[in-house]
């Protein structure tokens, strides 16, 4: 039975929520309304698309559901883990970002109250979870990342670059490539030189920088230019805060640098052409 949660506006700031696809950002919301009051449902994609998506005619859309559930474990939002046979998903750090008045009896075990929650049981479908997902995300930990209840809210409970390539990732057992940290470290240095809060180097951080520079043939100078100078631009500053952002902007920001102008606005046309300053140039220059 679905359940009433709210949601709080740290939720469409967080930096963790930010890099999912819109629909794995839907599908964790409806995962709230899907658990139990302990934070803990049956990790079936079939139910939870009858539960989430009842109207969506989409054919793909079970395929969806399970990669969205997969794409939440990586990013630690859920667990996928085995209890009593049965195989669960868990919303991490539930206790932290939920106030529940009066909570049902829980029907499953939290995933840290399973030693061994790493076995897929025969029949369902296989998630293949990465070691230490239980862990909570750490864009979750402290504000404004973190989404907590507002105090008095009664029964009423909070919870928390692309799918197109088609390219797998890399494996979690391979080395990071010291090109793709490279890049990825110089992005998290910037933001955090800006003053937000570093962001955490995830593994679709790298996969996406290392299309870039594999797959669009961006070397590695050009891509730390244009972090420089979208930075130094008053309304890119504020827009690419992460590798597929990045990616998905490049040739964009590669023809404004070539032509030496500067957007102001979010929307429309509207471009001022001024005088590059000499910082400006030599970014610009590195990868125009």
């Amino acid at each position: 039975m679905a359940r009433i949660r709210s949601i709080k506006p740290e939720f469409f700031t967080s930096l963790t929520i930010a890099d999912l696809e819109l629909s794995t950002r839907l599908t964790f919301i409806g995962l709230w309304t899907y658990v139990d009051d302990n934070g803990v449902g049956l990790a079936d994609p079939r139910l939870i698309r009858a539960a989430i998506w009842p109207l969506e005619e989409a054919p793909n859309i079970l395929q969806r559901t399970r990669e969205d559930l997969q794409s939440l474990h990586a990013a630690r939002l859920v667990t996928l883990y085995e209890a009593s046979g049965k195989a669960l998903l868990a919303v991490s750090s539930w206790s932290e970002h939920q106030k529940v008045s009066h909570p049902r009896k829980p029907r499953y075990p939290r995933p840290e109250e399973v030693q061994n929650s790493n076995r897929t049981p025969s029949g369902q479908d296989s998630f293949e979870p990465p070691e230490g997902s239980g862990d909570s995300p750490e864009n979750f930990q402290s504000p404004p990342e973190t989404l907590r209840p507002e105090q008095g809210a009664g029964s009423r409970e909070q919870g928390a670059g692309n799918r197109g390539d088609a390219e797998p990732s890399a494996s979690a057992d391979t080395p990071p490539r010291a090109d793709v940290e490279r890049v990825c470290k110089h992005l998290a240095d910037v933001l955090e030189k800006s003053g937000s809060k570093r962001p955490t180097i995830t593994a679709k951080w790298r996969d996406t920088t290392r299309l870039m520079l594999d797959r669009d043939e961006v070397t590695v100078e050009r891509a730390l230019a244009a972090i420089d100078w979208a930075h130094d631009n008053s309304f890119w500053q504020a827009h690419i805060l992460t590798p597929m952002k990045l990616r998905e902007k490049y040739e964009t920001l590669r023809r404004q640098a070539a032509g030496g102008q500067r957007r102001s606005q979010p929307a429309g046309p509207q471009t001022a052409d001024r005088d590059m300053t000499d910082e400006e140039i030599r970014n610009a220059s590195s990868f125009a």
